[in-house]
């Protein structure tokens, strides 16, 4: 009886371990080489998903736009389909300016701040400062929405004088990257 026991506690202990082998080994997956598409960025253009808000405008040409030396860093994260470059003095407060791209959502941010009514402003005329930027460019606040094709570029500003025609010399530098 005790071996009898003993026989059956071995065969218990075996088991998982006899199923184990019995099954069919998996196929090893074999390693394909997958072909990057061609790429039809220019050259020295980094992808989108490569891009830095503060290569898109450097720290020195935001400097010659804002007629002031500032420093350019990027916040600890970068959150998926969205670059942000903080551009500050290294010394004082002003001026200070926050430049971000957020791919992809251009249309979905407009759409929003249009049935928002704009934050209560009125439809942009011929005197709107910021009239010709992007494909359609909304003020609120010390914040301009730029929409640039299916791209949603926001420019803040603080301190910074005339910043319709500063708004206009940095979108245009980005864009040249973008």
């Amino acid at each position: 009886m005790q071996m009898t026991r003993l026989v059956f506690a071995g065969v218990l202990l075996v088991l998982p371990a006899l199923d184990g082998c019995s099954k069919p080994p998996a196929e090893a997956a074999a390693p394909t080489a997958v072909a990057a598409p061609p790429s039809a960025s220019v050259p020295g253009k980094p992808s989108r998903e490569d891009a830095r808000a503060c290569d898109l405008v450097t720290p020195q040409e935001m400097s010659a736009i804002l007629g002031s030396v500032v420093v350019g860093t990027e916040p600890g994260h970068k959150s998926s389909g969205k670059t942000e470059c903080i551009y500050q003095p290294a010394g004082g407060v002003s001026p200070y300016v926050e430049f971000s791209v957020e791919w992809g959502e251009g249309e979905t941010a407009m759409g929003a701040m249009g049935a928002m009514g704009a934050m209560g402003q009125g439809k942009p005329g011929p005197d709107d400062p910021y009239a010709g930027i992007g494909d359609q460019a909304k003020s609120v606040g010390t914040t301009l929405w730029i929409r640039s094709g299916e791209d949603l570029v926001q420019i803040v500003f603080s301190g910074v004088t005339d910043a319709p025609v500063k708004a206009k010399k940095i979108f245009n530098t980005a864009k040249a990257r973008m």
